[in-house]
């Protein structure tokens, strides 16, 4: 089968309700293939993207220990598109297949320093070309405007600082509605200290 190699363009959050779309771009056909990922994946996979680690190894770095102890990956690519889910086909350094999700994929890809290929029946079946007033508006994009180096950054930090809003907001009702309730925080802390 004929492939194509896409360029990752990040993961973006999309709409008032902030979904999460990991967007490629096929150069020669000026498509677009945008991947919706859970919150938590997308997340998480930002996270990596950025080398935020914790003290603890998180799925990912466990993963890709267990790549290690295979030789790595030596290729990967979207073989598949059914009932809306790409199908990764990730080729190990010892030559053995293993299916994989997309987002577990671009973590090995960025780890690995691979490029990721999509077939091109998949792409016939899912790209879709998006204007350029589409691309600002939705996905706060530019062509040319921007290298695709500073998308990982720029999208962690959107996304934490609408996540920190959105928490305000949620934490901000709470609030009122204790208050409404006639529910101080001193009653749910069980009173001053120091009191009988």
């Amino acid at each position: 089968m004929t492939t194509e190699v896409l360029k990752f363009l990040g993961i973006h959050p999309v709409g008032p309700e902030n979904n999460l779309c990991a967007l490629f771009y096929w150069e020669e056909a000026d498509r677009h293939v945008p991947v919706w990922v859970s919150p938590i994946d997308g997340a998480r996979v930002l996270q990596v993207l950025e080398r935020h680690f914790n003290a603890r190894p998180s799925t990912y770095e466990l993963l890709i220990a267990f790549a290690d102890q295979l030789d790595g990956i030596e290729h990967i690519c979207v073989s598949e598109y059914r009932k809306g889910v790409f199908m990764v086909d990730l080729v190990d350094g010892t030559g053995e297949e293993h299916d994989a999700r997309l987002s577990d994929a671009l973590v090995l890809a960025d780890h690995y320093g691979l490029p990721i290929h999509f077939e091109k029946d998949v792409l016939d079946e899912v790209a879709i070309y998006i204007s350029d007033e589409d691309l600002k508006e939705y996905y706060d994009l530019e062509r040319e405007a921007e290298s695709p180096e500073t998308f990982p950054e720029k999208r962690m930090r959107d996304f934490q600082e609408r996540a920190a809003q959105q928490k305000t907001q949620e934490d901000d009702g709470f609030e009122q509605m204790m208050r409404d309730s006639g529910i101080s925080e001193e009653d749910l802390l069980g009173g001053e200290e120091g009191e009988d």
